[in-house]
C-alpha cells in the first residue's frame, strides 16, 4: 500500500483528531479528567522533545527529569480545578522544585560536572516551563463556568486559524512576502487567512452562543481575536526558532503529518494564557 503523503496525513489528522479532541473537551466528567490526562501526557512528551532540542545544542539536560517536570504544571492545574489545592499552593510547589533543581548543583563532585552547571540549570528550568506552564492555563479554562463550551471554542479559534493559515499560504502565498527567517515558508497572506479564521470563530460564537459566554459587548471580542491571531502565530514561530536553532525540521516523529507533539500544540501555547485571562477579566 502506498504511504500517505504529508498533505493527506495532515488532512486526516484534522478531520479525525480535531473532532475527537473537541468531544473530549466537552466531556465534563470528574473535572474534565480525560482531557487533563491527555494534557499531562502531551506536556510530558513535549518537555522531552524540548530537552532533545536542547541536547542537540550541547546542553546536558538530565535524561529523567524533563518528562516529570513537563507534567508538573498540568497536574497542579487539575488539582486546582478539583479543589484539592489553591493557586498559592501551586506557586509553593513550583518554587520548591526550582530551588531543589538549583541546590542540586551545589553538590557537583567533579570539575567536569561543575563546568556545565549554568547550561544544565537553564535547560532543566526551560523544560519545566515549556510547554507545561502554558498548558496549565489551558486546563484552567476548565475551572470556569460553561467550560464545556469555552474549551472547544478556544481550540477551534486556534486550530482553525492554523488550518486557514496553511490553506491561504499554500493557495495564495506563493508571491506573498515571507517576513520571518525562522519559518521562511510562512507568508503574510497565510497569517491574514489565519487571523480571519480566528475573528470568524469568535464573532460567530458571540452571536450564536449564550450572551454571557464571551461577554455582552462585542469590542472586547474583537480585541481578543486580534491578540489571539498574534499569539497563535508567535507560538508557532517560537517553536520554529527552537527547531532552526537545533537544525531539525520537526520536533519529533510521533504524529503523522505533523511531526512531534510540540509541532501540534505550538500554536495554542501562547494563546492559552490570553484566552483564560480574557475570560477572567475581559468580558463585559
Amino acid at each position: 500500500m502506498k504511504p500517505m503523503s504529508k498533505l493527506q496525513a495532515r488532512i486526516l489528522l484534522f478531520v479525525v483528531a480535531l473532532p475527537l479532541l473537541l468531544g473530549m473537551a466537552m466531556w465534563n466528567w470528574a473535572y474534565h479528567l480525560p482531557l487533563a490526562i491527555l494534557a499531562f501526557g502531551i506536556s510530558a512528551l513535549g518537555a522531552e522533545e524540548t530537552a532533545a532540542l536542547l541536547r542537540r545544542k550541547g546542553l546536558m539536560v538530565n535524561p529523567y527529569l524533563p518528562s516529570a517536570l513537563g507534567g508538573l504544571f498540568p497536574l497542579l492545574a487539575y488539582f486546582e480545578n478539583a479543589h484539592w489545592i489553591v493557586p498559592e499552593q501551586t506557586l509553593i510547589v513550583v518554587a520548591l522544585f526550582m530551588v531543589l533543581i538549583m541546590v542540586r548543583q551545589v553538590f557537583a563532585n567533579t570539575e567536569e560536572n561543575l563546568q556545565p552547571v549554568m547550561g544544565r540549570v537553564a535547560g532543566i528550568l526551560f523544560t519545566l516551563i515549556y510547554p507545561g506552564f502554558f498548558i496549565y492555563f489551558l486546563l484552567k479554562i476548565n475551572s470556569l463556568p460553561s467550560s464545556w463550551l469555552l474549551m472547544p471554542l478556544f481550540l477551534l479559534s486556534v486550530y482553525v486559524n492554523d488550518a486557514w493559515a496553511w490553506l491561504f499560504g499554500t493557495v495564495f502565498g506563493k508571491n506573498s512576502p515571507k517576513p520571518f527567517l525562522v519559518s521562511p515558508s510562512k507568508s503574510l497572506v497565510g497569517f491574514a487567512g489565519g487571523a480571519l479564521a480566528t475573528f470568524l470563530v469568535l464573532i460567530l460564537a458571540w452571536i450564536f452562543l449564550p450572551g454571557s459566554l464571551l461577554g455582552h459587548s462585542l469590542w472586547p471580542v474583537f480585541v481578543l481575536a486580534a491578540v489571539l491571531s498574534i499569539t497563535t502565530i508567535v507560538g508557532d514561530l517560537f517553536e520554529s526558532s527552537l527547531k532552526r536553532s537545533s537544525a531539525v525540521k520537526d520536533s519529533g516523529t510521533i504524529i503523522p503529518g505533523r511531526g512531534g507533539v510540540l509541532d501540534s500544540i505550538d500554536s495554542l501555547l501562547f494563546s492559552a494564557p490570553v484566552f483564560y485571562l480574557f475570560l477572567q477579566y475581559g468580558r463585559f
